[in-house]
């Protein structure tokens, strides 16, 4: 009996997804836990499981095409019959031949086996590479690489929304000696916290004290404070940036935010993010001090009416009370806003709140 592939809805908002790669073709049997297609949404890629085994029978959308969720975009057969006459490999190994644009069949018979793993793929493509490469092939990789992402088109499309908002930008030079100092002695008592783990917990201790910039428009338009602090922090991978969300950040502890973070930031590098978990934030801080920038603007992340960006650390002589030269640590905080919703004197008060959060260190921890 055919059966029907829709397609998937992967977050609460989504609305829409458009096919990126098919991993079989008509006529290829899979079974069940095998990659069938990956699909791309405003923000991420997925990759979808087959539930059952079974067979394509026909491909209604194709690669590139956009179409909205339940979609029917291929007809299915079979899925009772036993299929272990065909090719065994792991769904790993599966995807990794459809991305090639391999078949198991021919790698099999290259290899003369009939389990093929990911280390026989590995081996068959190195062989094929020093073959040169045919007309059709150099075309096909020019083309695949003038075409932009579906990540960049939607950060081109956002970045044009946030300049819409009149931003303003307040910086403020925080020094951080004895956050490092409590995050050697954090590391001395085993526990795995990092300088950023640090700084996301005190912004969070921030926004509860200056609720005002925890503040979000809904669909109309509208702005208003929220209770909950849903923490985005921006990450950057192969296509672009993306921003997971800390759900509820401020009724974590220090040691709960840095797992939760650490957790994130991993699995967002990894392609291997919810869409639900990059939804829904309320503040967001970016970071480009590993990188040894001084200090930056960083640019809203709508509905969103404010984003931290900090700078390097960097070493800073000055003079005591006693007129002596000292040595102190500072990282230059840029507080953009949505003036439209936050005047200065209200952004003030906050970095004035996270400097003092900072420097004195008067939080639970």
């Amino acid at each position: 009996m055919a059966k029907e592939l829709v397609m998937p809805k992967l977050g609460l908002t989504m609305e829409k997804g458009t096919i990126v790669k098919w991993y079989l073709a008509e006529g290829d049997k899979f079974k069940k836990g095998d990659f069938l297609f990956s699909v791309e949404t405003e923000k991420i890629i997925n990759d979808v499981e087959a539930e059952e085994a079974g067979e394509i029978a026909e491909i209604l959308v194709e690669e590139g095409e956009t179409v909205p969720v339940k979609t029917l975009v291929a007809r299915l057969v079979g899925g009772e019959e036993d299929k272990s006459d065909k090719i065994m490999a792991a769904p790993k190994a599966r995807k990794m031949a459809a991305e090639n644009n391999l078949k198991l069949e021919e790698i099999a018979a290259d290899l003369n086996k009939n389990v093929i793993n990911v280390e026989d793929i590995e081996k068959y493509l190195a062989t094929e590479k020093e073959k040169p490469a045919g007309k059709e092939e150099k075309e096909e990789r020019k083309a695949k690489s003038e075409k932009p992402s579906g990540m960049r088109n939607v950060i081109a499309r956002r970045l044009t929304e946030s300049w819409q908002a009149p931003h303003i930008y307040l910086r403020r030079e925080i020094e951080v000696d004895k956050l490092l100092f409590l995050k050697e002695t954090l590391r001395e008592k085993g526990r795995e916290i990092s300088f950023n783990d640090l700084l996301s917990y005190v912004v969070v201790q921030a926004l509860k004290a200056e609720n005002n910039i925890n503040t979000v428009s809904d669909q109309e338009g509208n702005f208003s404070p929220v209770e909950e602090i849903n923490l985005g922090l921006a990450v950057a991978v192969e296509d672009g940036l993306l921003v997971p969300v800390i759900k509820n950040a401020g009724t974590l502890s220090l040691d709960k935010l840095a797992a939760k973070s650490k957790d994130l930031i991993k699995r967002t590098r990894e392609n291997k993010i919810n869409l639900d978990e990059l939804e829904g934030g309320t503040f967001t801080i970016t970071n480009l001090g590993m990188f040894g920038i001084d200090e930056f603007t960083a640019i809203l992340n709508p509905p969103q009416v404010a984003i931290l960006a900090v700078g390097t650390i960097k070493d800073k002589l000055y003079l005591d009370e006693e007129g002596l030269v000292r040595e102190k640590k500072v990282i230059n905080f840029t507080l953009g806003l949505d003036h439209r919703t936050v005047d200065g004197v209200t952004g003030a008060k906050f970095l004035q709140q996270l400097a003092e959060y900072i420097e004195i260190l008067k939080i639970p921890i």
